[in-house]
């Protein structure tokens, strides 16, 4: 496994991110660096997103969503790659899977996984989670 998604699931698993205010914190440069973030979920979206140069750890934190996961090489593109914010959006398809996240939960994102976060899984819900972009 990668050094760097070694100290990134180090850090979540030490870290009392309820502690930490919202924003970004670098860790090793533009190399690993992560994302705290609260909001609340919604339905799932239209587009699925996907990264070009880093992998996503996404963390679970406080509160429950669904993130669907499709192949990025499956999809049709929607919007085309935006290199400053490191994403592109595809359409998003009717037979997505979706992972069930609760406190604690992790997921871990290639470039080549096109994934939907911030969706409710009954209803909405308040999260707190940490994103973690570990550069390719």
């Amino acid at each position: 496994m990668s050094p760097l998604i070694v100290r990134a699931l180090q850090i979540a698993a030490q870290t009392d991110f309820e502690k930490l205010q919202d924003g970004k914190y670098e860790v090793d440069s533009d190399k690993l660096f992560y994302i705290v973030q609260r909001y609340k979920t919604k339905p799932p979206s239209d587009k699925i997103e996907a990264h070009r140069k880093y992998i996503d750890i996404q963390f679970l934190v406080k509160g429950s969503e669904r993130i669907g996961y499709m192949p990025a090489n499956d999809l049709k593109q929607a919007v085309e790659y935006n290199p400053e914010k490191e994403v592109e959006f595809f359409q998003a398809p009717k037979n997505i899977t979706f992972l069930n996240m609760t406190k604690g939960y992790f997921a871990i994102f290639c470039p080549s996984d096109a994934h939907m976060p911030g969706c409710q899984v009954y209803k909405p819900d308040e999260v707190l989670k940490v994103v973690f972009k570990v550069k390719v």
